[in-house]
């Protein structure tokens, strides 16, 4: 039997179906925490737009130090406070979010 597995993507806000070469991937953060959005050139142009006034009037940050952190520090603070994370790859952000916070960082 054979099996075949297909890759769609969609706009993340408006939910309309993307090739892969109409996805935008844009990436932003905010206090501290970082996002991901899967957009069309429309919506990437909005989020821009809506951001350009802010970003005019804002000044690049030195790295904060207090945004980083340790990955085996973190997957063992996690584990001790039952999260379930794995022993490899991405921590979820919700937990670093909850180990920055709980370190006052």
């Amino acid at each position: 039997m054979a099996r075949r597995e297909i890759t769609q993507y969609f706009d993340d806000i408006d939910n309309t179906p993307l090739t892969e070469d109409q996805v935008h991937v844009v990436r932003f953060g905010v206090n501290g925490i970082n996002y991901v959005l899967d957009l069309s050139a429309d919506n990437a142009q909005k989020f821009e737009d809506a951001l350009a006034p802010f970003i005019e009037k804002a000044h690049r940050a030195k790295v904060d130090e207090s945004t980083h952190y340790d990955p085996k520090t973190v997957r063992a603070w996690a584990q001790k406070h039952d999260y379930q994370v794995a022993d490899r790859g991405k921590i979820p952000s919700n937990v670093i979010e909850a180990y920055l916070k709980s370190t006052k960082r």
